[in-house]
């Protein structure tokens, strides 16, 4: 947390008296200043010559004001979603250039612990053995670090009903070349009834947000073994209990859902290096467990249908990249990876007197090879080099699948980099897709587009074992460009071609359409009323989306107020010089030495960019008095999105009156923006969504029909406003416990916006009120977080 403006010990020691080494916080702002000379790449890069298309210093970090790695991720979503592959956007996540164990080895360190956070196209993903579909997230933590971070909080809706409380502890120590962390974690969240909201005939006995407690207990251990080898080992045990209500049975009698899961992990990661090669040796154990009790109305009586399901997983994969030959531009690189993974599913349902079960396994062996050529270093086009990668994976269920790419990575002058590739690639359903327990669900709300009706339907998800692979192709161009040098501005520009056969895909939403293709799907009464939809996944016949995304990140710091000694008084140009210089003998002193073996070392006058630290205007964490602005915006602008959902069926465009969701179809324009100030410890953060209209079409390219459904635009916009207790002087000098506390008011969906779903009359189908598309509504959070040095 940021640390209180006092005077320094330079400016607080009598003349000749020699002043105490750097504190703990003094030493984050210290080593927030560190700058590299030369042409040396800073500690803990990434291999290769792409360089990041974003970097975030630590002041940037905690200029944000999030509590961990994973809430600071969710902030940086609109620079680190990618619109090119099959992980949801998620990002490859590496710790100073390195893979690790799995992502919660980190997720819950606070991020003052963080040096720079570098964020990088999806390119660098095939470096470290990925494939190109996920943008990387390369994190660098200091070098030295031992805290106590507690934070409890509480969560409510401003409509009433719904309360979710949480406490955390967190304990992480970096230094002697060694990481430890433990963190530990409780969640409760109270249930939301239909009578909590304004709900055409709602059920008192109905949620729409169910009860749950959840809690989670991790630990990560890292040390150098072997001389040069950095060893991690990491644990964590999950738990989540669950009790949902599902409305009322014939006499009146309540329908609960209860629900229980628990996953516990052991993870390792190795990093070495090998001559000119780096290599790692990463994998771990992972076990989830979840059993799923559903009250069912048989009309005499209320049974209990019982679903159960135990998942194994064991993955191990080693990883070798270097330089193979030293040319002309530059080293040819290549990296290779492969690996092997053991998967077991084991699933049981039970309802009434049937019992089924189901018995998957998936044995899979995998190989990737990625090649780098540099063709110009700086020639008359700038630089430029080309890769090539293929991948195998062979499993014991769907036989041997494959993939290959290529690409280009151009530099025509300093400001400017283009980057393209092409990707074929083959990929199988998951084990969980195909094998997942049945579980049917009673008097769920469906609006029928056939009839134009509402109706309680019961629902029946799981897996389906009949599902294909998929086969996919993806082209991609994007631009980076800082077009004012001296300034953080940078330009992003992407722009994705993919194209899918046999995709795979929840289940459409009932349409005539979906309802044609897929028959044996809805079962319906005799006056056609829909009684029971088939959700369980299904393969497609094709699909094609083509999109540009492209935006801007832009952050500036502040100036800084003027100085000033001990007395109050402004100091003079040699004053700040000669504190200036008794911090960094200090610095050095501690450090052992003015220079690390990374290449970076402490600067001379621009190493304190905001006047010094602390008492020279730095100011502790969170930014200091210096202060910083930032602001990102993109727009991803869908130009074609649309699913063949069997031959001889109409084509599905969703962007143009079909859909495959219940929320409508896709929307064809989305902006998503954040932008925060911060300064002498107040920062405030705004962010926010507008996506475009939608429709759902009875007949799509016919003529209008009564049963058109018509969703508005939705504008969403999120508030955090944190203060940073320590730079408060009076306050902390008055009780010296706030030193390193930090106070946060959120307010999600500001202005209590919900999804407006119309009808051909204008009327809201019972369905698509607004409070059962978006139950919560605005919420209020308060949290109160500090650091124990």
């Amino acid at each position: 947390m940021p640390a209180a403006p006092v005077p320094s010990p330079a400016q607080q020691a009598p003349a000749g008296q020699e002043a105490p080494p750097p504190d703990a916080e003094e030493e984050l702002e210290l080593e927030d200043d560190i700058v590299v000379t030369g042409n040396r790449t800073p500690r803990g890069s990434v291999i290769g010559d792409i360089k990041p298309e974003v970097v975030l210093s630590g002041r940037d970090i905690r200029a944000y004001g999030a509590s961990d790695i994973g809430e600071l991720l969710e902030e940086l979503s609109p620079l680190i979603g990618s619109i090119q592959g099959r992980e949801s956007g998620s990002p490859v996540v590496l710790l100073s250039g390195r893979r690790i164990s799995s992502f919660r080895e980190i997720r819950d360190l606070p991020p003052e612990a963080i040096q720079r956070v570098d964020i990088l196209p999806e390119e660098v993903a095939l470096k470290y053995g990925y494939r190109a579909d996920q943008k990387v997230v390369n994190i660098v933590l200091r070098r030295r670090f031992n805290a106590v971070t507690a934070e409890v909080e509480t969560n409510l809706a401003t409509d009433g009903g719904r309360q979710v409380h949480e406490a955390d502890l967190n304990y992480l120590r970096l230094g002697n070349g060694s990481r430890f962390s433990v963190d530990g974690e409780y969640t409760r969240s109270n249930p939301l009834f239909e009578t909590e909201r304004e709900l055409a005939n709602a059920d008192p006995n109905r949620t729409l947000l169910a009860a749950s407690d959840a809690a989670k207990l991790n630990a990560t251990y890292n040390r150098t073994i072997l001389g040069n080898v950095s060893a991690t080992l990491s644990g964590e045990l999950e738990g989540a209990n669950t009790l949902a209500g599902l409305g009322s049975a014939s006499d009146g009698q309540p329908l609960r859902r209860d629900a229980r899961t628990r996953t516990g992990s052991l993870n390792y990661a190795l990093n070495g290096d090998l001559a000119r090669w780096r290599w790692s040796l990463d994998g771990g154990y992972t076990r989830d467990w979840s059993t799923t009790r559903t009250d069912r109305d048989y009309g005499t009586a209320v049974r209990r249908d019982r679903a159960s399901s135990v998942t194994e997983l064991f993955q191990s994969e080693a990883t070798l990249s270097g330089s193979i030959v030293d040319l002309p531009a530059g080293a040819l690189t290549a990296t290779l990876k492969t690996g092997v993974s053991l998967r077991d599913l084991h699933s049981e349902s039970r309802r009434a007197d049937l019992l089924s079960s189901t018995d998957l396994s998936r044995d899979q062996a995998n190989g990737q090879a990625n090649v780098d050529l540099p063709v110009f270093r700086d020639g008359p086009i700038g630089a430029l080099s080309f890769n090539v990668n293929g991948a195998v994976d062979q499993l014991s269920d769907f036989g041997t699948l494959g993939a290959v790419g290529y690409g280009f990575n151009w530099r025509p002058a300093e400001a400017i980099r283009l980057i393209g590739s092409v990707t074929h690639e083959e990929g199988a359903p998951t084990i969980q897709q195909l094998g997942n327990p049945t579980i049917v669900t009673p008097n769920v709300r469906v609006f029928d587009l056939t009839t134009g009706q509402t109706v309680d339907a019961t629902t029946v998800e799981g897996g389906n074992p009949s599902l294909l692979a998929d086969r996919r192709r993806v082209l991609k161009l994007g631009l980076t460009a800082k077009p004012i040098s001296g300034t953080d501005l940078t330009l992003l520009v992407n722009y994705t071609d993919s194209r899918i056969d046999n995709p795979i895909a929840s289940f459409p939403t009932a349409t005539p359409e979906s309802e044609a293709a897929f028959p044996d799907r809805f079962d319906r009464d005799a006056a056609g009323t829909l009684i029971r939809i088939d959700n369980r996944p299904v393969n497609f016949d094709s699909s094609r989306q083509r999109q540009i995304r492209w935006g801007l990140n832009w952050s500036e710091e502040l100036e800084a107020p003027p100085p000033t000694g001990p007395d109050g008084q402004p100091l003079t140009p040699e004053q700040i010089e000669e504190r200036r210089s008794e911090f960094r003998e200090r610095f050095r002193q501690e450090r052992g030495s003015g220079t690390s073996e990374s290449g970076v070392r402490i600067g001379g006058p621009r190493a304190f960019p905001g006047g010094g630290p602390r008492g020279f205007g730095g100011g502790g964490f969170g930014g200091g008095r210096a202060g910083r602005v930032q602001l990102s915006a993109f727009h991803t602008w869908r130009l074609e999105d649309t699913i063949t959902i069997r031959p001889g069926v109409p084509e599905l465009d969703l962007l143009n009156g079909s859909a495959v969701g219940a929320r409508g179809g896709q929307p064809r324009h989305e902006i998503q923006f954040n932008a925060g100030y911060n300064r002498s410890g107040i920062g405030i953060r705004l962010n926010g969504t507008w996506e475009s209209g939608t429709t759902i079409l009875a007949n799509p390219g016919g003529a209008s029909s009564p049963e058109d459904l018509a969703f508005g635009s939705l504008f969403t916009a999120n508030l955090r406003i944190f203060a940073d207790l320590s730079q408060q002087r009076s306050l902390v000098q008055k009780a010296p416990f706030f030193r390193g506390s930090r106070l946060t008011l959120a307010i999600n969906n500001v202005f209590n916006q919900r999804l407006d779903v119309r009808d051909a009359t204008g009327a809201v189908p019972i369905g698509y009120q607004p409070a059962l598309l978006d139950p919560l509504g605005r919420s209020v959070k308060v949290s109160f977080r500090k650091l124990f040095f």
